[in-house]
C-alpha cells in the first residue's frame, strides 16, 4: 500500500526536520492519500504535517479523517491553525465533526467560526439527527429562468470556489422553490442568449430529497436515480442544499457495518473495533449474550419435559440431537440473510409476504426432505434402531420445514412493525431452532416410541 511505502521515509524526514523535504512529497499525493497517511503518525507528527499543508488542502484532509483523529489533532493544533481548518471545511463535513465531538469541544468550535459560517453550521445542527438535512450541504449553484446562458456563466466563474459542485445546476423561482435541473455541459454548449426557461425540461416533477426524512432514504433515492447529485428541499420545496454520492456511500459503508453487526448479535458500535473501549464492548455484545443463554434454557426445559417420557430410549435419540438442532439453525439464519439482504436493496418488500411464505414453504419441504433421508441413512451407519431413523426423519422433515419460515417471516414481520431487519441474528434464530427442534424431537420420539417401540 501506498501508507507502507511513505510513511517511514516520511516520518525519518519529519525526526530530522526535513520539511522541505516533507512538503515535496505530500504535493505529489492526492487528499485521500495524505489523510490515509497522516494516520500512520504519532499526534504530534500529524501536527507538524497539517502545519506543511496548504490552507485549503488542510480543510479538505483534515475532513477525510477518522473522527478519532481529528479529536486528537484538535487536541495538537494552535487555536489560529484549527480556527481556519473548521471555517474552511465541507459544511456537511463539519456538521458531522460538531455532532460527534463531545459538547465543550463543540461549542468552543462553534464560537470559532466565522458569522457566516456559524449560521450555517447551527441551521444544518437544528435538523434531526440521522435525517437528510445533517447529510447535505448549502454549497450549490442556484439560477433564476430568466437568466441567459451567459448569465449563468458569468455567475459560475464568481461563485464556484465556494461551492461543493458547479456540474449540477438548480433552477428555483422567486420564492427559492425547486423548479428543474440543468448540466453545466447543457449552458456551455447552448447560444449565450438562450435563456435558461428555454433550456428546462419541463413539467416532469425534479426528484429531491426532504431535508426532514431519514437519511437512509437518501440512499434509496440514490440507486433508483443513479445521479451524483441530488437536490433537498424543505417541507414547502424550497432549494436548502444538496447531498452528494460520496456522503451517500459513507453513510451506505456505515449501515452496512451495523447490519452485519447485528446479524451477528453484537449492537451496533459506534466507533472502529480499535478505538471501542473494553467497557463500551462489553456493554454492546453482553446484552445479546444474556438474552441468548436465557433463551438456550428453553431448550433445557423442553428436554426435562420429555425426559420421563424417553427415559428408557434417551441413549439412543441423545446421539443424534445435536443434528436436528445445527440443521435447523442453519437452515433458519441462511433463510434469514437471504430475506434482510434482499430487503435491504428493494428486491423483497411487506406486499410480498404472502409470495413469500408459499414459496420458502416448498422450499422447506423440499430441503427437509432431502436432508431429512441423509440424516435416516446416517442412524442405519451407527446401526441405530429403526424407530431412530423415523424420528430422526420426522423431526428433520418438521423442523427444517418450521426453520425455513421462520428464517423469511420474522425479518419480513419485524419490517412491518418498522424494527430493522437486521435484529434477526444468526444466534437469535439459531437458539429459536433449538427449542422448536427439542420440542418436536422429543414430542416424536415420545409419540413413536410410546407406539412402536
Amino acid at each position: 500500500m501506498l501508507t507502507e511505502e511513505k510513511a517511514p521515509q516520511i516520518l525519518a524526514w519529519l525526526e530530522q526536520r526535513d520539511y522541505a523535504a516533507v512538503k515535496r512529497e505530500l504535493r505529489e499525493l492526492e487528499d485521500a492519500d495524505i489523510a490515509e497517511l497522516i494516520e500512520e503518525f504519532p499526534a504530534d507528527g500529524q501536527a507538524v504535517v497539517f502545519r506543511l499543508l496548504g490552507r485549503d488542502q488542510a480543510a479538505e484532509v483534515f475532513s477525510l479523517l477518522p473522527r478519532e483523529s481529528q479529536e486528537a489533532l484538535i487536541g495538537h493544533l494552535s487555536d489560529t491553525s484549527v480556527t481556519q481548518i473548521i471555517n474552511d471545511m465541507p459544511p456537511d463535513d463539519r456538521t458531522v465533526l460538531l455532532e460527534e465531538l463531545p459538547g465543550e469541544v463543540a461549542t468552543r468550535l462553534m464560537g470559532a467560526l466565522r458569522g457566516s459560517e456559524r449560521r450555517i453550521a447551527q441551521a444544518l445542527l437544528n435538523y434531526p439527527p440521522d435525517s437528510i438535512g445533517r447529510l447535505m450541504t448549502p454549497e450549490y449553484v442556484s439560477v433564476r429562468p430568466d437568466w441567459t446562458a451567459a448569465r449563468v456563466l458569468e455567475h459560475i466563474r464568481r461563485v464556484a470556489p465556494l461551492k461543493e459542485t458547479v456540474n449540477d445546476i438548480y433552477v428555483v423561482d422567486e420564492q427559492g422553490k425547486l423548479l428543474d435541473h440543468l448540466e453545466l455541459q447543457e449552458i456551455v454548449l447552448t447560444a449565450e442568449d438562450r435563456t435558461v426557461q428555454s433550456l428546462m425540461s419541463g413539467p416532469a416533477e425534479e426528484p429531491s430529497l426532504n431535508a426532514w426524512e431519514d437519511e437512509a432514504l437518501a440512499v434509496d433515492l440514490f440507486k433508483k436515480y443513479d445521479m451524483p447529485v441530488l437536490p433537498v428541499v424543505d417541507s414547502t420545496g424550497v432549494l436548502v442544499g444538496i447531498v452528494t454520492a460520496d456522503d451517500v456511500l459513507d453513510l451506505q459503508e456505515e449501515e452496512d457495518t451495523e447490519d452485519f453487526q447485528m446479524m451477528v448479535a453484537v449492537n451496533a458500535l459506534d466507533d472502529p473495533y480499535f478505538q471501542t473501549g473494553y467497557v463500551r464492548m462489553m456493554r454492546k455484545r453482553l446484552p445479546w449474550l444474556v438474552f441468548l443463554l436465557v433463551a438456550e434454557l428453553g431448550t433445557a426445559v423442553a428436554i426435562a419435559a420429555y425426559e420421563e417420557s424417553v427415559r428408557e430410549n434417551l441413549h439412543l435419540i441423545l446421539l443424534f440431537m445435536p443434528l436436528v438442532n445445527a440443521s435447523a439453525g442453519n437452515v433458519g439464519s441462511q433463510m434469514a440473510g437471504l430475506v434482510i439482504r434482499a430487503l435491504a436493496v428493494g428486491e423483497m418488500s411487506l406486499a410480498d409476504a404472502v409470495r413469500v411464505t408459499v414459496r420458502e414453504l416448498l422450499i422447506g419441504v423440499t430441503l427437509a426432505v432431502v436432508l431429512g433421508v441423509l440424516a435416516f441413512v446416517s442412524t442405519l451407519l451407527f446401526r441405530s434402531p429403526p424407530e431412530v431413523g423415523w424420528i430422526l426423519a420426522t423431526s428433520m422433515l418438521i423442523t427444517l420445514t418450521v426453520a425455513n419460515l421462520a428464517g423469511a417471516l420474522i425479518p419480513l414481520g419485524l419490517k412491518g412493525l418498522r424494527l430493522d431487519p437486521a435484529v434477526t441474528s444468526a444466534p437469535l434464530i439459531a437458539s429459536l431452532m433449538d427449542i422448536v427442534s427439542a420440542v418436536v424431537y422429543f414430542g416424536t420420539a415420545t409419540f413413536i416410541f410410546g407406539r412402536f417401540g
